[in-house]
């Protein structure tokens, strides 16, 4: 696995991609609306493309196929992405905690 920082996302009708701070590029195909690789937090849960931004640091694994195209050498396609966890939940349930509303209309 490599630890990268995002740079650029973009997407194209067939693929999803990322451009790394060094200017690197990994690719990964969309299929019927979705990415065809998984990304998951530190807890090993799976989450969803949504968590993802620019300007975070994560770590990814690429499968490498070399191109016969002289300009594109290495294309490396996206296998997995593992993101730091970006909240925290609090185990108390809301319905222990009074809000401020309730306060202050007791």
């Amino acid at each position: 696995m490599e630890k990268i920082k995002i740079n650029s996302m973009n997407f194209t009708k067939d693929l999803f991609i990322i451009t790394d701070s060094n200017g690197k590029t990994f690719t990964g195909k969309i299929l019927k609306g979705s990415v065809d690789f998984r990304i998951y937090n530190e807890d090993n849960e799976e989450v969803n493309l949504s968590n993802i931004e620019e300007g975070d640091v994560i770590k990814i694994q690429t499968i490498s196929i070399k191109s016969s195209d002289l300009k594109e050498q290495k294309n490396n396609i996206i296998k997995k992405i593992i993101i730091k966890n970006k909240y925290v939940f609090n185990s108390e349930s809301s319905d222990d905690i009074k809000s401020d509303d309730e306060n202050y209309f007791s």
